[in-house]
This record gives structure tokens, sequence and C-alpha cells, in this order.
């Protein structure tokens, strides 16, 4: 399917879903007759127009892509298309030599360099050929070179700063990453909430590479400051709760590193909430957590105060 020449189908699906005759879609914005070849693809309108034309059947840009995306697909990725029709299993010897095919190709996308580096961080394949090497310094100066990042190079940043060494990236970057996404989204559609979304795990791994850093006040600072942002700005993103519980796991540990009693309340807080949920639930990845966090938490404490578990 071609996704440039189906804009006008989707536009007339969902102008007869909401049961708009044409000429009260059209408006002033357009004659019915070239609304006509529009909802046919046999024309193109403006972006302007196009706009209008939204605003005439009372819906939003989400509310067109809603129906738009599942069409013509996110996943443009040969790479991510063939990982993920590899075995449940796959082993990273063979993730490995897909991402060696993709990257022996003439040409490639940035899009492509970075879902391969995404995929081998995942897979911890850091010391790999020296092609998969290549890319990642290549991905590595590209993302050095933004003032701003796409949700895509977010994700990568993501991974890599788990692993990132001072040469990779450097304090003043990180802390360029934490101000930009500290900076409040409008969470209004689909889209900014994603980007909300990954904005907020941006931070979480920024605010944490500080403080391994040796910035342990700073890092203290800013993740106080994301998590009053997080409460005034992003109560309504889907994953709310897990980014409050994320930016608390963190300042739990950075308050224990400045030897503060209020990191062992905190500490013991964030114990008691996984008890309840693991009271109720009893799922595998809360046990992994608190697992995780107890011993992250007993290293930490330096303060003389005892945990309440």
């Amino acid at each position: 399917m071609d996704e440039k020449k189906i804009h006008g189908k989707v536009f007339k699906q969902i102008r007869e879903e909401r049961g708009i005759k044409l000429k009260d879609a059209a408006g002033d914005a357009i004659s019915v007759r070239t609304l006509i070849r529009f909802e046919a693809d046999e024309t193109s309108v403006s972006l302007d127009v196009f706009e209008k034309l939204l605003v005439n059947i009372g819906i939003k840009y989400h509310d067109y892509f809603s129906e738009y995306i599942p069409l013509v697909g996110f996943d443009i990725s040969e790479f991510l298309r063939e990982v993920r029709n590899l075995d449940s299993s796959g082993s990273t010897s063979a993730i490995r030599s897909l991402a060696i095919k993709s990257l022996q190709k003439d040409k490639i996308s940035m899009n492509e360099r970075l879902y391969i580096d995404q995929i081998i961080s995942i897979s911890g394949d850091l010391e790999g050929p020296k092609i998969i090497k290549e890319n990642r310094e290549i991905v590595l100066n590209h993302l050095r070179s933004l003032d701003s990042h796409n949700s895509n190079e977010m994700l990568t940043l993501t991974f890599m700063l788990r692993t990132s060494t001072a040469e990779e990236f450097s304090d003043d970057f990180i802390r360029r990453v934490i101000e930009e996404n500290m900076k409040p989204v409008i969470s209004d559609s689909i889209f900014s909430v994603d980007r909300s979304e990954r904005s907020l795990i941006l931070v979480h791994g920024a605010v944490a590479l500080l403080s391994r850093r040796g910035f342990v006040e700073e890092a203290e600072e800013r993740c106080i400051e994301a998590i009053n942002l997080l409460k005034t700005h992003y109560y309504n993103v889907t994953h709310f709760q897990y980014h409050m519980n994320a930016f608390n796991y963190i300042l739990a540990q950075i308050q224990l590193k400045l030897n503060k009693p209020e990191g062992v309340e905190l500490a013991n807080k964030c114990i008691r909430y996984l008890d309840a949920q693991i009271a109720l639930n009893n799922l595998l990845a809360d046990n992994l957590t608190r697992d995780r966090l107890v011993k992250w938490f007993y290293e930490r404490n330096k303060t003389g105060i005892d945990f309440q578990f």
C-alpha cells in the first residue's frame, strides 16, 4: 500500500463514519468537486486546507492519525521486522548477524542505524565486530550534533545512557538532555503523550547517570524537580505511577549516597509500596525489582540508621 496516496480515503472513511455530508465537510475550505477527487486520492490538498477540513468534520490530527497509522504502520525498518521474526529465544549471535547484514547494505538510513543500536544495546552485545562499533560511533555523532531529539533518537539515547562513558557523552551533554526533556509537553494527543513518556524515561537515565558520575547533589535537585514536574504536568500520562516509582527509587538511592535520613525513610516507603504490590499481584517483575532495590539501598546506606524491611 502506498501510504502517500490514501489520505483522502482515510478522510472519507472518518467523514462517513461521523455521518457528515460532503458539502458540510467541504465548507468554505474547498469545493465539493475537489473534495470528491481528494477522497478518491486523485488530487492532493494543501496543509492549510487539510487542517480546515479536519475542523469541518470535528476532529483533530491525532484522531485522523489514529485511523491512518494502522493502515500504513510505524515500522518501516526491515531490520526490526527480521528481529521480530526470530524465535523468541533468538540468540545474541543471531541478532548480531542480522545487524551486520543490515549494516553492509549500500544505503542505510539514520533511523535504521538507530534501530540497530537500540537492539544491540538491549542484547548487551556492545563489544561486537568493527562494523557494529562503527555504527555506534555514527549514531553517537548524530545524537551529539542535535539540539533536540525526535522520539526514535530519544529511545536510542535512553539505552545508550545506561552504559555510556564520559568519552561518549560529556557531562554537559547529559545536563543538556535533562534540560531539554524537563520542559513540559502538553499531553493532549496520543503523539504528545508518547513524547512525554519517552522524555520522562530519558530523564530517569540521565539523572541516574549524573549521580553515578559523582554529581550527586545536582542529581538530587533535578530528580526532585522531575517529580514535581510529573505531578503538575504529566498526571494524565499512561504510565504516571511507573514514572513516579522510578524517580522515587532513584531519589532514595541519591539521598542515601548523601547520608540523608530522609533517604532511609523514602527507601522504607518504596519497599512498603512494592510489598503491597507483591501481596496483591505477586508478579515476578515486582519481586525482582524489590530484590534489586534492597541490594542497592543497603549498599548505599551509610547513615547508621536501620531500614524497616
